[in-house]
């Protein structure tokens, strides 16, 4: 918690005027109950001229006026500082995060992780107006309150001070104790709820399709009674403090009139200022009235600080750096690429999808990576790429270790067509400049023809200005990853990999991508990844992988003649093309 605390350091001179601002607020209102109680009190006795209340009247004016102005001074400054917390909270976790994704994202679920950098920072940012002020201000209340009464009489001081501890610290306290993992248990509800209802957001058009929505709904509800149990449990314990802060507010309003009318009897007390230590002593209690609320907060807020800290604290992939993209392709452009013994896991619980990959792909070759669902396809272009880091053995471009390469500068040696390619919800033309904000006309236009992307272009309403909205929602499938293959094209780099680049197109329009493709990347580097074996003849070779390995690799036709892992992925998509081609 005070790594986040000291996040107000460049603002403190700001926290300490807000502090100010609360204290002088607390003081006005003390200070405007008691010249209120005072000026009644002496009008009531009719004095002899009215310049007798003049200055009574000034005062009730002064603190009248100054209360308001303290009070918005106070929530002005303490808002502003909690928006900056909130600024610096939100920057800093998105720099602590963003060196980890994708490689750490497969730890968390996206609802859960949206509940974190959302959620758990939006409870952080009451870290300083819900738990850092209120008991400051609360303490200088305590001595101001108990030093002025102490001037009437020590006795009224005492009873004022036991009163106002009680319900500063030993309420609070309760209150803590009985809520002292109920804060815990609502942000882990939270993120629970969260993550079912994206889950839900998501998969709502599988849901309904299969007729589950009855079920899932059941889920859901269940997981919303729970939050709402620990929350309804809070908000319980919370109407119990401020039932217990009120009597003790009014039982010391009674214990001081009684105290005052026996100091009166002995003439140790003027009955003129009997009013005035009665409504001081209620005055006193608007600073400590907030702790019971801030001492119930600090469990969520511990809470919080846990789960982002367990985002923050996570260590990216080492990149020692020392090689820049320059250095890499003196050794040859397009780059050699080569893999010894390449081990994966996506985390330490997780077995490995890569179990010892050994391949070689030389120097503006294109080959086809190919094999089973969970062979490690899509991994091994992660690996390739540097968003993954591998676990053993050696990634080599040319002859550069891949993790001696600056992570800035991968992007510049290699492109990935994404399984899922992300599609912002924006204009087409913004979506592509992405890739590459400088591209010209003509590099537009000849990723455009490449991609085969010219018909879906002019099928649009507003061409290439048209927004596509969100994840791409106005283009098919098929036309999103068209749109992520221009993006490759328009990145134009010296390694390309291809991952599922063809996905939802059909047969003769996938080979013509293909070849346009082939043509175009001509002097590069290509590994191009798919489940379907239909149009492999067009590239130069194939790598098989199956169960995190390397099956077999050779030419297309060669391993098809073979009675491998190739030939029987083969021999059973051809009774699947056929039925597709049955009218």
């Amino acid at each position: 918690m005070a790594r986040y605390l000291g996040m107000l350091k460049p603002y403190k001179w700001w926290v300490i005027l807000a502090l100010l601002a609360g204290i002088f607020t607390v003081a006005s209102n003390m200070g405007l109950m008691a010249t209120s109680a005072y000026l009644i009190a002496k009008a009531a006795q009719h004095p002899y001229t009215i310049l007798l209340l003049w200055v009574p009247i000034v005062g009730v004016r002064f603190f009248g006026t100054s209360r308001g102005i303290f009070r918005y001074f106070e929530r002005y400054i303490s808002h502003d500082v909690t928006f900056q917390l909130l600024k610096e909270l939100r920057v800093f976790v998105y720099r602590r995060l963003e060196p980890l994704i994708p490689a750490s994202q497969g730890t968390y679920h996206s609802g859960d992780l949206l509940s974190r950098v959302v959620g758990d920072i939006d409870v952080l940012q009451n870290l300083y107006l819900g738990l850092f002020s209120p008991p400051l201000v609360a303490v200088f209340t305590f001595l101001a309150a108990t030093l002025f009464m102490s001037a009437f009489a020590p006795a009224l001081a005492v009873a004022l001070a036991v009163f106002l501890l009680v319900s500063g610290f030993v309420v609070p306290y309760l209150a803590q104790w009985a809520t002292k993992n109920t804060g815990r248990s609502l942000i882990r509800a939270r993120g629970v709820l969260s993550t079912q209802v994206v889950e839900i957001t998501r998969g709502n058009i599988d849901i309904l399709a299969m007729n589950q929505e009855k079920p899932h709904l059941h889920v859901i509800a269940g997981q919303i009674r729970q939050w709402a149990r620990w929350r309804g449990y809070l908000n319980g314990i919370k109407g119990i403090s401020s039932a217990l802060m009120l009597l003790l507010n009014n039982g010391a309003m009674w214990v001081v009139l009684v105290i005052g009318i026996t100091l009166i009897d002995r003439h140790r007390l003027a009955p003129i200022l009997l009013p005035v230590v009665v409504l001081l002593t209620l005055a006193s209690f608007e600073a400590v009235n907030q702790l019971p609320g801030a001492f119930q907060f600090q469990g969520q807020i511990k809470e919080a600080v846990i789960r982002i800290n367990e985002l923050v604290d996570k260590k990216p992939w080492e990149n020692q750096g020392g090689v820049d993209a320059q250095m890499v392709l003196a050794e040859g452009n397009p780059p050699r690429v080569l893999l010894r013994d390449v081990h994966f896991a996506y985390d330490d619980k997780s077995l490995e999808s890569l179990r010892g990959v050994t391949f070689s792909v030389e120097a503006g070759r294109h080959v086809a990576l190919v094999g089973p669902s969970g062979a490690g396809k899509t991994t091994l272009s992660g690996v390739l790429s540097g968003l993954w880091a591998y676990s053993g053995g050696e990634a080599l471009f040319n002859t550069v270790p891949l993790k001696r390469i600056y992570a800035r500068d991968l992007p510049h040696l290699a492109s990935v067509v994404e399984q899922e390619p992300h599609l912002f919800n924006t204009t087409l033309r913004h979506n592509l400049l992405l890739a590459h904000p400088e591209a010209t006309p003509e590099q537009m236009e000849q990723a455009l023809d490449i991609a085969q992307l010219r018909q879906v272009v002019a099928s649009l309403p507003e061409g290439l200005d048209t927004v596509i909205g969100e994840q791409g929602t106005q283009l098919s499938g098929g036309e999103r990853k068209r749109v992520a293959i221009a993006r490759v094209i328009l990145q134009n780099t010296p390694l390309v990999i291809m991952d599922e680049a063809t996905e939802g197109l059909d047969a003769m329009t996938e080979r013509q991508v293909i070849h346009a493709i082939r043509r175009w990347a001509q002097g590069k580097t290509m590994l191009w990844i798919t489940h379907r074996l239909s149009n492999l003849d067009a590239l130069d070779s194939v790598i098989v992988l199956n169960r995190g390995v390397v099956a077999e690799s050779g030419p297309a036709s060669e391993l098809a003649s073979h009675s491998g892992v190739f030939a029987r992925m083969l021999s059973a998509e051809k009774p699947m093309q056929w039925i597709e081609d049955v009218p």
